[in-house]
């Protein structure tokens, strides 16, 4: 299992994630990314809007990040 840390990252802020998940496959890290960043757009509306949702390795190195959305760029 390898640890992965989902933090958040924006012009005027940064939230870190000091606890990460462990997941057997990279894949799960990339969906649990997507859905960080769904319920951001879809929860907090313009508060969020135009940060990313930036996932790191346990070293540190970052791996892809995920865009979180303006409320009006989300598919009905």
């Amino acid at each position: 299992m390898t640890k992965y840390f989902f933090d958040v990252i924006g012009d005027d802020c940064t939230e870190l994630d000091f606890h990460g998940r462990a997941f057997s496959e990279p894949q799960k890290a990339f969906e649990v990314a997507h859905m960080l960043a769904l319920d951001m757009e879809v929860g907090y509306g313009d508060e969020y809007s135009g940060r990313a949702v930036f996932v790191r390795s346990a070293h540190g190195d970052k791996l892809f990040s995920v865009p979180i959305r303006q409320p009006d760029q989300i598919a009905a």
